[in-house]
C-alpha cells in the first residue's frame, strides 16, 4: 500500500501556503493599516449600549424614550466603529463622535450601558483620535504583494533586511579602506 502526499503547488512548482494562512496574512496586513483596536472597542460599546436595556420588545416599548435612544446611540456607535475600520481618514471625526455619544449614553441609557459601554466608547474614541499612520509606510496593494510572493524564492527573503544591507555596505567600505591603505603603504615604500 502506498501513501500519497498531496502538496499545494502552483504551476511553476513553488510552494504556496494554505488558504487559511494567506487569509490571516491578508487580514493582518489590512489591520496594520488602520486603527483596528479602537474600531473594535467602539463597535463593542455600541453593541453593549444597544443591548443593555432590552430583554424583549415589550420592555423596549415600556421604556419609551430611553429605549429608543439606546437603539439610536448604539447604532451610531457601531457605524462610527465601522467608519474607523473602513475609512481611517475619518478617524478623528468618528473618534470624537464616539466619545460624545459615550458621554450622552451615561445619563440617558442605563448609566451608559452599566458604565461598560461608556468606558469602551471613551477608550475606543480616544485611541481613534490618537492613532496616526506609520511614517513612510504605505500598504502595498494585493497585486504588489502577490507579485512579490510569486517571484520570491521559497527559502530566500523577498528583500534584504536593512541590517543585512548595512552590514554588506560596511564590509565593502572596510575592504576598500584596507585596500587603499595597502596601496598607500606600497607607494610610500617606492
Amino acid at each position: 500500500m502506498t501513501t500519497q502526499i498531496l502538496e499545494n503547488t502552483s504551476s511553476d512548482g513553488a510552494h504556496r501556503p494554505p488558504a487559511v494562512v494567506r487569509a490571516y496574512r491578508a487580514f493582518r496586513h489590512w489591520r496594520k493599516a488602520r486603527p483596528f483596536p479602537s474600531g473594535l472597542l467602539i463597535v463593542l460599546s455600541g453593541i453593549e449600549i444597544w443591548a443593555a436595556p432590552y430583554s424583549s420588545i415589550g420592555v423596549m416599548i415600556h421604556e419609551g424614550i430611553a429605549g429608543f435612544s439606546a437603539v439610536f446611540v448604539g447604532t451610531l456607535l457601531i457605524v462610527f466603529g465601522l467608519t474607523v475600520w473602513f475609512a481611517p481618514m475619518y478617524r478623528m471625526f468618528a473618534g470624537i463622535a464616539a466619545i460624545l455619544l459615550g458621554l450622552i449614553a451615561l445619563p440617558t441609557i442605563n448609566i451608559g450601558g452599566f458604565v461598560i459601554g461608556t468606558l469602551l466608547a471613551l477608550i475606543g474614541g480616544g485611541l481613534a483620535v490618537a492613532w496616526t499612520p506609520r511614517p513612510g509606510w504605505t500598504a502595498p496593494t494585493w497585486r504588489e504583494r502577490h507579485r512579490r510572493g510569486r517571484h520570491a524564492q521559497p527559502d530566500a527573503p523577498a528583500e534584504p533586511l536593512a541590517t543585512e544591507t548595512f552590514e554588506a555596505a560596511e564590509a565593502e567600505l572596510t575592504h576598500r579602506t584596507d585596500a587603499a591603505k595597502e596601496d598607500g603603504s606600497a607607494e610610500s615604500q617606492i
